[in-house]
């Protein structure tokens, strides 16, 4: 990943415009993205229990039984390029801004073709030693007749969805219950806890202090104006000692050829 422009006010509030290379790119694709959008964790998971149920001594496996587990072996997957967009802005933040996601919120998905509730990006990101709950959106757009591209400005786009964020402390409360929920699913000393309860003491104990995160994935050519414009107004709004930041993600491949991509064979 390359920086190609960037603006810090501080650790906590700046944008940055990251350019991916063809090779990182389908790396990305056929590797950690489609980990994200298969959940294959959890995927795994259940193929396991499922074949061992197969395998169990006087089970009578049925067609059903066969059929789920053929399905899961099956990593073919039909997906909404957004999804893409989404699961490949929580692999960048992953890798370059110490950002966490514990819980693929695949798991709560009860129409695969629904929209999340609540923000994108729910989770957790390290600045300067701290831990603090990181929400955020995400859009995918090719537009180019707008700079910033509609999905920025409009009345859902990402500059009203971060004001909402900022100014809603009851969504933001059912954000972090939400999180708490799915930490109770995990032992004590897991990276889930331990980075829940930093960042509720930090939430509680600094003014209620998080992270902001709009992050907009471009196949179109670079240009700062996607995203230096909508910093500047929510900057303005969204004041200190809140964190701001937006990351312009440039793929070198157009989102038609993503779900191509994903599934293709690995040699």
């Amino acid at each position: 990943m390359n920086i190609l422009y960037e603006h810090i006010d501080n650790n906590y509030r700046s944008y940055h415009g990251i350019f991916v290379d063809e090779q990182e790119c389908r790396t990305h694709l056929q590797g950690a993205v489609k980990d994200n959008l298969l959940d294959r964790e959890e995927r795994q998971s259940t193929l396991d229990t499922l074949r061992a149920l197969q395998q169990e001594t006087g089970f009578n496996a049925n067609e059903e039984l066969i059929a789920d587990i053929q399905a899961l072996e099956n990593e073919q997957i039909e997906l909404k390029q957004f999804r893409v967009g989404e699961a490949y802005a929580e692999v960048v933040l992953g890798e370059a801004f110490v950002c966490r996601f514990h819980w693929n919120e695949n798991r709560d998905t009860r129409n695969p073709k629904g929209n999340k509730t609540g923000a994108d990006l729910v989770g957790f990101i390290e600045v300067d030693g701290q831990v603090l709950f990181l929400f955020g959106e995400v859009k995918t757009s090719s537009e180019t007749a707008n700079r910033p591209p509609q999905v920025m400005t409009s009345a859902d786009g990402i500059e009203k969805q971060l004001r909402d964020l900022y100014e809603d402390k009851d969504k933001r409360q059912i954000l972090i219950t939400y999180l708490q929920s799915k930490m109770r699913h995990y032992p004590d000393g897991h990276p889930f806890k331990i980075d829940f309860h930093a960042s509720i003491r930090t939430y509680y104990a600094n003014d209620c202090k998080f992270q902001l995160i709009g992050v907009l994935v471009r196949d179109v050519d670079v240009d700062h104006r996607d995203i230096s414009l909508s910093y500047d107004r929510l900057s303005q709004h969204i004041l200190e000692p809140y964190g701001i930041k937006l990351l312009a993600l440039y793929l070198p491949i157009q989102k038609e050829e993503w779900e191509r991509i994903i599934n293709e064979p690995i040699e």
